[in-house]
């Protein structure tokens, strides 16, 4: 776990330490290729802590004074994200573990060229293409708001309870 004020580390931006991941990942056949990129691994994780950090998220961030970069811990009504047996704010478990699955949905992603490619069609607009006389394929809607933009249905159910469901409007 990463206490606040501690670098989780150093100038990687991200929830999970290189080698916190590569513990977590230690024993999932999903991830043996994407365990093996050694620090190529750190972009993933980058990029999945800026998706969690983009999500309509509950409470606040902890500090308030400017200092605290990412989204977590965040304080909420009830209390705030904090290790129980110190009461130090920290990065709750579940955010740690949903960076790396995200990390991971991420790698998977950019390694199937035929998802990714599908997807940006799919964002450029296009509904349906075909290819010759007999191939063609229906792109379908648009599933990006599925899972509030993370490509991890894991990383989602993960960060549930930290999603925002509604907003006050003031």
């Amino acid at each position: 776990m990463s206490i606040i004020g501690t670098p989780i580390l150093a100038g990687t931006d991200t929830y999970v330490a290189w080698n916190e991941a590569q513990t977590y990942f230690s024993s999932d056949h999903r991830a043996t290729a994407f365990v093996a990129l050694a620090s190529g691994m750190l972009w993933y994780l980058q990029r999945a802590t800026k998706t969690i950090d983009g999500l309509p998220l509950r409470g606040r961030k902890y500090q308030l004074d400017g200092t605290q970069a990412r989204q977590f811990p965040r304080e909420y009504r009830e209390g705030y994200d904090q290790n129980e047996l110190t009461g130090v704010a920290e990065v709750p478990r579940n955010v740690e573990d949903a960076c790396c699955e995200e990390a991971l949905a991420l790698y998977l992603f950019y390694a199937d060229t035929d998802r990714s490619e599908r997807k940006t069609m799919k964002e450029d607009g296009v509904k349906s293409y075909s290819l010759g006389g007999d191939y063609s394929e229906n792109l379908g809607g648009s599933n990006s708001d599925k899972h509030n933009g993370l490509l991890s249905s894991e990383a989602y159910n993960l960060l549930s309870k930290h999603i925002a469901r509604s907003f006050p409007i003031v």
